[in-house]
């Protein structure tokens, strides 16, 4: 395993389009954690070998290879998978399909549980052909549940999900992880990867980077106050093709730092643009907008809940067009809560 650690975390910082000031000394304390794997092999086998829940962003080959690593680890721990092309059983209705794997499970009672758990009650008596593919989704879902997992591999696991669904899976794999539950998941965007308690990873080139997280708060500067009649115009320029627009701050949903670049999130589209996310924040800050989370801005105004699934874990969800959820650093909840004032 090729790993390279804390003393070269510096320079992935300052290639990184996000990269802000001097760490704190929580954040030196993770920066002793690997920070590059050389496969996605190597990377599910350092993390859940250490005992770590891992999220990968990555390509297919990258999940398949994940895949077999989860498989080679598992031994004598109660493993499960949760596969995008595992349709079910086309002969079974959900009730009669969750019954089937309670009872291999050693707890045939537990189907009902898990079908209300996951929503799904309405439709027990449903054809598993029959469900739509966010059904078919808590469906594999509840279907993991039942065996209650020590060790749990994830292929895009929010991508069927509308907002009601995701907060019930994000939940579940929240309370699992705070009982013990390790978990490998992999899809796309990298923002999926950081809802989820554990360290996410990008992939570049067939290498795995860490995606870096501050749990501490940056020091706010003070910014000079406006007088008299001064009128400050802000417009934030973005590429779309060979077109250079200029966005309006109150158009923008969130502000998202992916593989070193940074993007404007317009009514769903994304629009790169060449401003740093420190400059990002100083000209946004002051529309309403705010340092969530290392990779992240949000327009707060377009923030319709705060979601919190461990201890460590919150999530925003926006009132934008797809209802997107962004990550929310731990370092960051409680000073959103003071300056917005939320209880």
């Amino acid at each position: 395993m090729q790993v390279r650690e804390d003393s070269r975390a510096g320079d992935a910082a300052a290639r990184d389009a996000s990269a802000v000031g001097p760490a704190s000394a929580t954040s030196a304390a993770a920066s002793a954690l690997p920070v590059e794997y050389a496969s996605a092999a190597d990377l599910v086998r350092g993390e859940v070998g250490a005992g770590r829940s891992v999220h990968l962003e990555c390509s297919r080959d990258a999940m398949r290879a994940a895949r077999e690593a989860v498989q080679e680890l598992a031994g004598p721990r109660r493993t499960a998978f949760y596969l995008e092309d595992d349709g079910g059983f086309d002969r079974d209705t959900v009730r009669s399909y969750l019954r089937f794997f309670a009872r291999l499970a050693g707890d045939a009672s537990a189907a009902s549980d898990a079908i209300a758990h996951f929503g799904l009650r309405e439709r027990a008596s449903v054809l598993v052909p029959k469900l739509t593919p966010e059904e078919r989704a808590l469906l594999g879902f509840a279907r993991v549940s039942l065996l209650d997992p020590e060790l749990c591999f994830c292929e895009r696991p929010l991508l069927e999900l509308g907002p009601d669904a995701r907060q019930t899976v994000l939940a579940w794999i929240g309370a699992q992880s705070e009982a013990g539950t390790l978990f490998v998941t992999c899809g796309q965007p990298l923002r999926e990867a950081l809802l989820m308690p554990g360290r996410a990873f990008w992939e570049e080139d067939g290498r795995f980077l860490a995606a870096e997280v501050d749990d501490d708060a940056a020091d706010d500067e003070d910014e000079p106050a406006f007088e008299g009649d001064e009128v400050r115009v802000c417009k934030i320029a973005a590429k779309a093709g060979d077109v250079t627009l200029l966005l309006d701050p109150r158009e923008i949903d969130f502000i998202e730092s992916a593989n070193r670049v940074n993007y404007a999130s317009v009514r769903g589209e994304l629009y790169p643009t060449a401003l740093t996310m420190d400059e990002l924040e100083v000209e946004l800050e002051r529309f309403g907008f705010f340092r969530c989370h290392r990779s992240y801005i949000v327009n707060v105004q377009k923030v319709a809940k705060v979601e919190r699934y461990t201890r460590n874990t919150y999530n925003l969800v926006l009132s934008d067009a797809h209802h997107s959820s962004l990550p929310l650093s731990k370092g960051r909840a409680e000073e959103m809560r003071e300056r917005f004032r939320w209880r």
